[in-house]
């Protein structure tokens, strides 16, 4: 499922990249302020996408993270392709919630990470606490997927093995409260 809404994805973030260029012709492409574009091209289009509305800040938020991310990472990918990932992680609706595994990397004392703690108790779901300072395995496991340590992250896993890692506190909670709620 996820991967199908990849390519969904990753084309539209194409397609945008296209609109955009052609819009700001005169420039070769170049807009600092592209966010704003962006987020007004495909806020109607994500909501179609992803079932769920979308505020114009809130995708400008996404974009300039997934941009920060992805120069940070500098990982190789395409910005379509890497762009597309941090979406679905994000905003993506559960495979099969009653069946889907779930695991919270976390340390004590992070206030994000306790924030998702108290959603986690509060709904009563069964999510795999695992720390990442008191099992160094849990920390590497995480760089290794997400490429930093950074909390918390919401590991997801369908029955066929496929995973998500949800990273950001307030879209762990909201995907549990629409999720579990």
């Amino acid at each position: 499922m996820n991967t199908e809404l990849r390519y969904q994805v990753k084309t539209l973030l194409l397609e945008t990249g296209k609109a955009h260029h052609e819009a700001f012709k005169a420039t070769d492409g170049a807009d600092p302020d592209w966010p704003i574009w962006y987020a007004d091209y495909l806020r109607d289009r994500f909501a179609k996408l992803f079932g769920m509305e979308f505020s114009r800040s809130q995708l400008i938020y996404c974009l300039m993270n997934a941009n920060f991310e992805h120069e940070a990472r500098g990982d190789g990918r395409e910005w379509a392709e890497f762009y597309a990932n941090e979406f679905v992680e994000h905003f993506a609706p559960a495979w099969a919630p009653a069946e889907d595994s779930l695991a919270l990397y976390y340390f004590e004392g992070c206030p994000y990470c306790a924030m998702v703690r108290t959603a986690i108790a509060e709904l009563g779901v069964d999510v795999e606490l695992r720390n990442i300072f008191e099992d160094p395995d849990y920390r590497a496991d995480l760089v290794a997927a997400r490429g930093r340590a950074t909390v918390p992250v919401l590991r997801i896993t369908a029955t066929n093995g496929e995973e998500r890692w949800m990273p950001e506190s307030r879209d762990i909670v909201r995907d549990l409260e629409d999720t579990y709620g």
